[in-house]
């Protein structure tokens, strides 16, 4: 069927912000398509295509048409007179053809439910089934909804809906009509497809959102203001959408979406080191037989070369799985910091063209060393044009510059930007377009809680149903957290349960589809990992009073710290003290600096540093006590959970507060990590775990300021175990250890233990319920895709670890005079504007800012009342507007403290922001990283 060019209204216009003069709706409407039609070529990896052509039961050419044909309908609901009289003067002209009718309503219609609200009527004429018995299972309305997701959110219109009304019938209705039946043709009039369930929804939307963002590039649409057509008809579109196919692959170029070319290349090529035990046998014993998606499970001490196992594993699973890269997942920033330097090495031997590899967490363009951190626009908003009033249309943070996060094909980051897209925030669907196309690979699997890891089963079930590969590390898995992950994954991929043992240490290896047996390390593999790496800790467990009493007390804390590292002090050598929260960081930190001789270099590390600087104390000691660091003759660095995971460095003597057992094993393994030559007194490696006590000295207490950092049954059951245990020798005895606390035998014979274990595991099913209330449904659980979208919480609030919410804290200084500035030295004046024309800032002004911002648990701010407000210009700015400003009094001797609810903070060079409680004298407990 053909149309004359005056069937399809080129004066309804679809975009006019920043732009000369309002851009016809149906040629962004093609644009759009036609961007669908390069991301299914060149963007999509071959398991999602797969994903998709399988669920709508179709072939690839029919699927790539259908997706080109919803897309081209995604903004169908501007064809309305409240989204049209938004340019008055192209409104104007529309009225005056005398062929619209005005509209009943207020105009607050938006334009994606408009679309959703008009399309199922639209589509019927085409074959798209209307009679269900539910409406969501009715294939007109499923793509429906999929058009009124497009940005972001997944809405429910079924039955009467006021707004209706506002839909304008008449002309606005043929219009409608009119510009459906122009798209479907110029892309092939392609038939319903037989199927459509929700994980093909949810990947399909993730496309039409990517490419309308594409789309509505400024730059873009100005270029294709000059070479539109004046004709609508069906000829003139057609022949439009086939020439765009070159201009929507530029698109895909500049924005860092393409497949990366990798070289046919082995370990050698890859890693400056022969395998080890453990990556001999991936390669000789996996790599071999593996050809189709699945789950692979990597448990291993700590230096045993896990992320180089995982990456070789990675590489072999996209090949045969068809997956563009993959995504590493770690519990935070450092970590992350830390594996971004090593798997770019990775990715640049790998590829054989170029291989940007972005890092994602909220502070990432301070890493020195990611190099797409000046590509960042910091200054204002993205070049995406939007009419949309509401702001919230407009591409977030995560996906704007040159590489775009989790969507670039390469990529490290921290696992909450993963978890994100099981959560009910706006595009969670664009989140899982970006993690389906890759290897997610998961490092530190243990070392999340039962919230995080809810939410991870959760991500897990989803990857399994797209037939996603996955790679878990650990080196302290509990046997049922190691089941209930691949648990998870097998329910999303519909295969097993298999009921999986992962031996310890090894792999084993569980296939996504059904027809497939496991494989795991053969015993001989295994023996040779075993012997091939053993280490024996001594294992010191020392009895203290916790920061309280007197110093002559000889169980004092202090007084112990100071003696176990007397060696240090007197002969040399490298020495870390793992705190369990920030606050006593700060005042371990005090006392050994105090007692410290000269010569002596003593580190603080925490999370409350000003970014810039907490990035510069990190690069210090990763330069210094890495491998092949430049490793200082005496050295101490006291830290929070930092030094835990995934920071590759190698200290003489580890001395650390007791922590759950998985914890304490990690602490262990930063003890004699490489071979070197060490200091005579350090030629074993010990572990001194100094263990809290009460008054009598006797019995376990745990401190009152570690509040609920770790809970009191986990502590109790590894003091109990420490007992009488005076070594360990790993890896033969870690999972013995790690079993007998996270999965012991009935522990009726202690009350106390028993009482607490109790508590524990009442406690575990309240997080996990907690964590369901705000996760999407898992894709078999799915009925209506609103149920991804029923709750309206922000992506910059949504919390994937319960109780760690934190806020990213500037801390402000308040002269006599009241000027506000940046520093209590009175260099910088807090900007009140920026220096760009329109007063925004630019992105070099934002970095400053933003390097001297502090992450804070939000309760802590709780009864804060500012003295004084932010500049209005701030809340113009994406990043600078979600800063919480803590104001500091500047006195005749220094900068002083903020105090509100039996709370003083300061912020000290030295030491940090410090948080201290009137009451105690210190801030309880705070997680720290």
């Amino acid at each position: 069927m053909g149309f004359d060019h005056e069937k399809v209204d080129a004066g309804i216009w679809g975009k006019s912000n920043h732009l000369p003069m309002p851009y016809p709706l149906l040629w962004h409407l093609i644009d759009t398509a036609a961007v669908v039609g390069a991301l299914w070529d060149r963007y999509l990896a071959p398991n999602q295509r797969r994903a998709i052509v399988e669920r709508l039961a179709t072939d690839e050419t029919h699927a790539r048409a259908l997706i080109m044909f919803w897309a081209g309908l995604h903004d169908v609901g501007k064809a309305t007179p409240a989204f049209q009289k938004k340019s008055e003067v192209a409104f104007s002209a529309l009225r005056d053809s005398g062929s619209y009718e005005e509209a009943a309503g207020d105009g607050s219609l938006r334009h994606d439910t408009a679309g959703q609200l008009a399309l199922p009527d639209l589509l019927a004429p085409m074959g798209y089934p209307q009679v269900s018995r539910r409406a969501s299972d009715r294939l007109g309305y499923r793509i429906a909804q999929v058009v009124g997701g497009h940005h972001g959110r997944f809405q429910q219109t079924s039955g009467p809906h006021s707004a209706r009304l506002q839909l304008g019938g008449g002309g606005w209705s043929k219009q409608r009509a009119a510009l459906v039946r122009v798209v479907h043709e110029a892309v092939g009039s392609p038939e319903p497809p037989p199927a459509m369930d929700a994980t093909a929804s949810v990947l399909i939307t993730g496309v039409v959102i990517l490419a309308d963002w594409l789309a509505s590039q400024e730059h873009f649409l100005r270029q294709q203001s000059l070479r539109v057509p004046q004709r609508t008809d069906i000829e003139a579109v057609s022949t439009h959408l086939a020439a765009l196919s070159v201009p929507a692959l530029a698109l895909l170029d500049d924005a860092g979406l393409g497949a990366p070319s990798f070289r046919a290349v082995g370990f050698d090529g890859l890693f400056p080191h022969r395998p080890n035990a453990l990556q001999r046998s991936i390669i000789e014993e996996l790599l071999p037989v593996v050809d189709s998606p699945g789950m692979l499970v990597v448990t291993a001490a700590t230096g045993d070369g896990k992320t180089e196992a995982a990456l070789v594993a990675a590489k072999r699973l996209a090949e045969v799985c068809g997956a563009h890269g993959f995504f590493f997942a770690l519990p935070t920033m450092a970590t992350s910091d830390e594996m971004y330097r090593r798997v770019r090495a990775f990715a640049a031997r790998l590829a054989a063209g170029p291989a940007p590899v972005t890092l994602l967490h909220s502070m990432s363009w301070l890493n020195a060393e990611y190099e797409a951190r000046a590509d960042a626009d910091l200054g204002g908003a993205g070049e995406v044009v939007s009419d949309d009033p509401s702001g919230d249309v407009v591409a977030p943070e995560w996906l704007r510059g040159r590489k775009r996060g989790l969507l670039a094909p390469m990529a490290v980051g921290t696992v909450d930007q993963a978890l994100l897209a099981v959560l009910t925030t706006k595009h969670n669907a664009l989140r899982l377009l970006g993690l389906s196309g890759k290897v997610f690979v998961v490092d530190e699997a243990h070392a999340y809680d039962d919230f995080t890891t809810s939410l991870l089963c959760g991500l897990l079930n989803w990857l399994g149903a797209y037939g996603c590969p996955v790679v878990l590390l650990s080196a302290t898995l509990p046997s049922s957290q190691a089941a209930t992950l691949v648990g998870a994954y097998e329910e999303g991929a519909g295969v097993g349960p298999s009921n999986t043992s992962v031996p310890y240490p090894g792999w084993t290896f569980v296939p996504a589809i059904h027809g497939r047996d496991m494989v795991s390390i053969s015993p001989l593999a295994r023996e040779a990992l075993v012997s091939g790496r053993t280490v024996e800790f001594t294992l010191d467990a020392r009895p203290v009073r916790h920061l309280v009493g007197s110093e002559s007390d000889p169980a004092d804390r202090r007084v112990v710290v100071r003696q176990v590292l007397a060696p240090v002090a007197e002969q040399g050598g490298c020495a870390a003290v793992v705190c369990n929260t920030v606050n006593d960081a700060q005042q371990t930190y005090r006392v050994v600096r105090d007692w410290a001789p000269a010569g002596v270099d003593v580190v603080l590390l925490h999370s409350r540093f000003p970014a810039r600087h907490r990035e510069e104390i990190t690069t210090q000691i990763t330069g210094r006590l890495g491998k092949g660091g430049d490793r200082p003759n005496s050295m101490i660095v006291v830290a929070t959970q930092v030094l835990e995971q995934s920071l590759d460095l190698d200290f003489d003597l580890l001395v650390t507060d007791l922590a759950p057992m998985a914890q304490l094993l990690q602490r262990a393994g930063r003890c004699h990590r490489h071979l070197r030559t060490r200091p005579r007194w350090a030629a074993q490696p010990r572990v001194v775990v100094l263990d809290p006590r009460g008054p009598d000295g006797a019995e376990h207490v745990k401190p009152a300021a570690w509040g609920d950092v770790y809970a009191r049954y986990l502590l109790r059951a590894t003091h109990l175990r420490l007992a009488g245990t005076d070594r360990i020798t790993v890896p033969h005895a870690v999972q013995d250890h790690v079993e007998a606390v996270y999965a012991p035998q009935p522990v009726h014979c202690d009350p106390l233990l028993g009482a607490e274990y109790t508590e524990y595991r009442v406690e575990a099913g309240v997080l996990r319920g907690v964590a369901e209330l705000g996760a999407i449904p898992k894709p078999a659980e799915v009925a209506d895709l609103v149920a991804l979208s029923r709750t309206e919480t922000p992506e910059w609030r949504a919390s994937t670890r319960l109780g760690a919410e934190s806020e990213r804290v500037l801390c402000c200084y308040l002269d006599a005079d009241g000027r506000q500035w940046l520093d209590p030295e009175r260099r910088t004046l807090l900007p009140q504007r920026g220096a760009r024309p329109d007063g925004r800032f630019s992105s070099q002004e934002v970095r400053m800012i933003l390097q001297e911002t502090i992450p804070l648990r939000a309760d802590i701010l709780t009864g804060y009342d500012p003295p004084a407000a932010m500049p209005a210009s701030w809340s113009n700015n994406a990043w600078l507007k979600r800063l919480r400003p803590l104001w500091l009094p500047i006195l005749p001797e220094g900068p002083g403290s903020a105090a509100w609810a039996r709370r003083s903070v300061h912020l000290d060079p030295e030491l940090g922001l410090v948080v201290l409680s009137s009451s105690e004298g210190r801030q309880p407990g705070v997680v720290s990283e």
